[in-house]
C-alpha cells in the first residue's frame, strides 16, 4: 500500500502509533510530506527513525527549508576568526524567524547529538524532495509540502520553491482535473472547524495536516483505497 502522512512536526509517539495503526511494513510505501520537524517534542527521533527506513520518502516542508538555511551554522563553532562570516544580519533574522516558529526545539535536540549524527541528519534533510508523482490504481496523484491557487494554477510548471513551501491553496476553488493533489502545510481546522483533525478532500484536492502539534489528530491517507486513520495527540 502507499500511505501519506504530513506535518508530524516532531510528534514521534504520535508518529509511530500511526505506523502500527495501518500496519506499516516493508512491503508499503509512505511519503512523508514535510515539517517533520520544530515545535513539537521528538524532531531528532523522528528524523532518525525515517532515515532508516527506506520505504519512506522525505518531501522537503517549510520547517526544513527554514532549517537548512540557519542550522548548519549554528551548529558551527563560532570563534574570532569566523564569527563574521557566520553571524551576518540574514543569519540571525533567519535564526529569529525559525526560533519563533518552533525551531529552537528542534536545534537544542540537534546539539546534543554527535558530530557525525549532526552530518548524517543534515545530509538527509538535504535529499528530501520537492514533490513526488505517483501512479497507484490507475490514478494519478502529486504529493507536495503546498502549493498556491486552484487546480488549473497547479498545472504551472514555474512555480519558485518558496511558492510551493510557503503558499497555500484555495481550498473552495475548482480542483476537478485528472490528478490528485495530496499536501499538508494547512491544518484542516484553518479550512473550518468542522474539519478540525480532519483529513479535507476537496475534489482532486486532499489535505492531509491534521493539526496534530495544535492538539488534534496526526492523520494518514491510503492512496489505494482513499481510507483515512487518525491518531490523536497525546
Amino acid at each position: 500500500m502507499h500511505y501519506a502522512i504530513s506535518d508530524i512536526h516532531g510528534c514521534y509517539d504520535e508518529f509511530m502509533e500511526l505506523l502500527k495503526l495501518i500496519h506499516f511494513s516493508d512491503r508499503d510505501e509512505l511519503f512523508v510530506l514535510g515539517d517533520v520537524i520544530d515545535r513539537g517534542p521528538k524532531p531528532v527521533e523522528v528524523l532518525q527513525f525515517m532515515s532508516m527506513q527506506p520505504n519512506v520518502i522525505p518531501l522537503v516542508g517549510n520547517h526544513e527549508y527554514i532549517a537548512m538555511k540557519v542550522l548548519p551554522g549554528l551548529l558551527q563553532e563560532v570563534r574570532e576568526e569566523n564569527c563574521e562570516k557566520i553571524l551576518t544580519m540574514d543569519f540571525l533574522k533567519g535564526c529569529q524567524l525559525w526560533f519563533e516558529d518552533g525551531g529552537k526545539i528542534t536545534a537544542d535536540a540537534f546539539r546534543s547529538l554527535s558530530l557525525e549524527e549532526q552530518e548524517d541528519l543534515l545530509d538527509y534533510m538535504q535529499d528530501f524532495s520537492v514533490y513526488e508523482e505517483v501512479t497507484v490504481c490507475g490514478r494519478d496523484y502529486i504529493l507536495v509540502h503546498s502549493l498556491p491557487g486552484d487546480y488549473r494554477n497547479a498545472q504551472k510548471q514555474d512555480y519558485v520553491l518558496e511558492e510551493i513551501l510557503f503558499s497555500r491553496p484555495d481550498f473552495t476553488g475548482d480542483w476537478k482535473g485528472d490528478v490528485t493533489y495530496i499536501l499538508g502545510h494547512t491544518p484542516t481546522f484553518k479550512i473550518g472547524e468542522e474539519y478540525a483533525g480532519k483529513i479535507y478532500v476537496h475534489d482532486q484536492l486532499v489535505d492531509i495536516d491534521c493539526g496534530c502539534v495544535a492538539g488534534h489528530n496526526l492523520g494518514a491517507y491510503c492512496l489505494e483505497t482513499g481510507e483515512m486513520f487518525y491518531v490523536p495527540r497525546k
